[in-house]
This record gives structure tokens, C-alpha cells and sequence, in this order.
């Protein structure tokens, strides 16, 4: 009687490749699983469901990788359970076999490798085809590292030889969306990374994510990255930033604070502070971290164009504010400054 195990191994590799795989191993037949569990039989099988793939022209978006995984990769990967099966062996092995399949999935193998987080067989498919990392202008990157967005796989990209500054300046990869996410997610090696690879990064737009959602250590790094520039940004233009924007954490204020000098800037930000206490529910505790700076008793209670603090926030005054505002002026009161003009509701409130 005659059984498929008597037919010679690439015949049988054609038959369950051009079948369907899948039912083929739940029979549980030794052999066969056997044969299916082969890296022989691996690249036949992806040669098979790659046709319509073998032209890199075929690939003309990156949802066309995608799509590549989808239907070449990912039938496999179902029956073995994980992306195990993509080993340095069956690299090898398409690779010499079946060069042009290995050619036009390479970009898909990359992918999925790199999102399981095999970097040496990712750096084996670079090295044994044809494929480009810097396809789409930038765009393969971007989902990559947007997948992943982590240190080893930045340091992959460049000892595969990526250019990090031709990258950046197409627009797409390294853009502001991308770099706003590392910031608020407080991810300064990502950015001293990309720094250290000649970018020259936004500065004054991170930064006004950063003030609110960051570390101060990324606050640091973004300054110092910033310096030596035209129109770089000072420690008290950043203060000034901070007390303007309600959403700048505590630490990182106090951390700006304390990297200013004695100035007429306190004076400002102080008022700043107190101006914007309603929308914001640390002004009070950012004030009196300022105030508790050395000299800055001092400096807090100067005039700003002929007004005194107090005269400054009695301008600004409301039924909304008046709660908000007044801790503010019994600590100027307290700290010598006149109550000249303050209304009477104002010193009720006060005493």
C-alpha cells in the first residue's frame, strides 16, 4: 500500500508546502512533524507563500511589510508557537537556497526579529541581502524604534551603519511627535543618544513638554544640549518658562531655581507665580521654594516697572483669585513690601 512517507523528502516538502501545513502537523505523524520541523522544509515553505513578494518593487509603503509578515511569516510562526523558527541557520539557508524570496521578506524578517529582540540574526539578514534600513525616507525606522523604543535598539541602528543625521533631516524619522513622547516618558539616554549622533534637536518646543512631564535630569540635558547655539536658552529664561506654565512639576522648578543667580528675574517669576496661582495648585509651594533661595528675600520685592508686587496682584484681582492670591501678599507683607492701595477685602484677608 502506498503512503506519503515513501516519497522522496523534496517531494514531500513540495506536497505539504503547496497544501496546508498546518493540518499536516495536527496529524501528529513523527515524520512528518518531523520534516515540517526542518529548516529545509522552513524555506520551502516561505518561498512558496512569498511569491508575489520576490520583487522589492512590490514593496511600496511600509504597510506593505506588514502585510508581508502577515502572510509569510506569520502562517509559520502559528504552528511553532513563536518567531523561535527565524534562526542564524534558516537566515543561512534561504539565503543561499532561495536568494530572491530572502531578498524581498528581508525587511519583514528584520522587523519581527528586532521586535522579538534578536539583534544578531537581524544583523545577519542586514548583512546577507540587499535590504536598506533607511527605506521610505526614514519611515521603517521610525516604526521600529516607535515599537521599541529603546537604547539597544538605537545602538543596533547604528552599528548597522544607519545615518542618523541624513535620517533626521528627511523629516520623517526623529520627528517632534517622536521626540515629544521620549520627553514626557522622561527618556534622556534616547535623546543624549541622538544628540551624540550630530542631531541637533528642538530645544525650546521639548522643552516646554519637558518643564511639565520630565525629570530634571532630561531638563539638564536639554539646556546643555541647547548651549553654545544662537539664541541658546538661558537657566532664567527657563524659570521664566516654568512660573508661566501651570503644569511645571515641583521638583523640576525647584531644580531650575536653584540653577539661577540673585537677579531682578525672581522679582518677575515670583510675580508670575502668584498670577497664575488659581490654574496652578503648586504655584504657592514654587513660590516659597524661590523665596527660600539665598538673597532671594532680597530680590522677590523689588518694584517691576514702578509697581510692587502687592500693587501688581491687587491689578489682577477677582472674585475667582482673591483666595488664591492672598497667601502670596501676606508673604510680600510680610517680607516688608507696602499695602499702599490694597483694597480693604484684600487686608481682611491678610491679617
Amino acid at each position: 500500500m502506498f503512503t506519503l512517507n515513501r516519497l522522496p523528502s523534496p517531494a514531500l516538502v513540495r506536497v505539504i508546502a503547496y497544501s496546508d501545513p498546518a493540518t499536516w502537523w495536527a496529524l501528529g505523524d513523527s515524520y512528518i512533524c518531523a520534516l515540517i520541523n526542518s529548516t529545509s522544509f522552513r524555506c520551502g515553505w516561505v518561498s512558496h507563500l512569498a511569491k508575489g513578494f520576490r520583487a522589492p518593487a512590490a514593496i511600496t509603503c511600509i504597510e506593505d511589510i506588514d502585510t508581508q509578515r502577515r502572510k509569510v511569516l506569520d502562517p509559520v510562526t502559528s504552528i511553532f508557537g513563536s518567531e523561535a523558527w527565524i534562526s542564524g541557520n534558516f537566515v543561512r539557508a534561504l539565503s543561499a537556497n532561495y536568494p530572491a524570496t530572502f531578498n524581498a521578506i528581508a525587511l519583514g524578517l528584520v522587523k519581527t526579529l528586532l521586535l522579538n529582540g534578536d539583534r544578531n540574526t537581524a544583523a545577519l539578514v542586514i548583512q546577507r541581502s540587499h535590504a536598506r534600513l533607511d527605506i521610505f525616507d526614514g519611515r521603517f525606522v521610525r516604526d521600529l524604534v516607535v515599537q521599541r523604543p529603546e537604547m539597544w535598539m538605537l545602538q543596533w541602528l547604528a552599528v548597522s551603519g544607519l545615518d542618523f543625521e541624513e535620517l533626521y533631516s528627511r523629516g520623517h524619522c526623529f520627528d517632534m511627535s517622536q521626540l515629544t513622547d521620549w520627553v514626557m516618558a522622561s527618556r534622556v539616554e534616547l535623546l543624549r543618544f541622538l544628540a551624540g549622533r550630530g542631531l541637533r534637536l528642538p530645544v525650546r518646543s521639548l522643552m516646554e513638554y519637558a518643564l511639565g512631564h520630565s525629570q530634571p535630569d532630561l531638563v539638564e540635558f536639554l539646556i546643555s544640549h541647547d548651549s553654545g547655539y544662537a539664541h541658546e536658552l538661558s537657566w532664567n529664561d527657563l524659570l521664566l518658562m516654568a512660573c508661566t506654565e501651570a503644569s511645571t512639576r515641583l521638583d523640576v522648578f525647584v531644580y531650575v531655581a536653584s540653577k539661577t543667580e540673585p537677579s531682578i528675574v525672581w522679582a518677575f517669576a515670583a510675580a508670575c507665580l502668584a498670577s497664575h496661582a488659581m490654574a496652578d495648585d503648586c504655584a504657592y509651594k514654587k513660590f516659597m521654594a524661590l523665596r527660600s533661595l539665598p538673597n532671594a528675600a532680597e530680590w522677590i520685592v523689588k518694584p517691576i516697572r514702578g509697581q510692587t508686587p502687592i500693587e501688581r496682584l491687587c491689578e489682577r484681582l477677582t472674585y475667582e483669585n482673591i483666595v488664591h492670591i492672598s497667601p502670596f501678599i501676606r508673604d510680600y507683607i510680610a517680607l516688608g513690601v507696602s499695602t499702599a492701595n490694597m483694597p480693604s477685602i484684600v487686608s481682611a484677608l491678610c491679617q
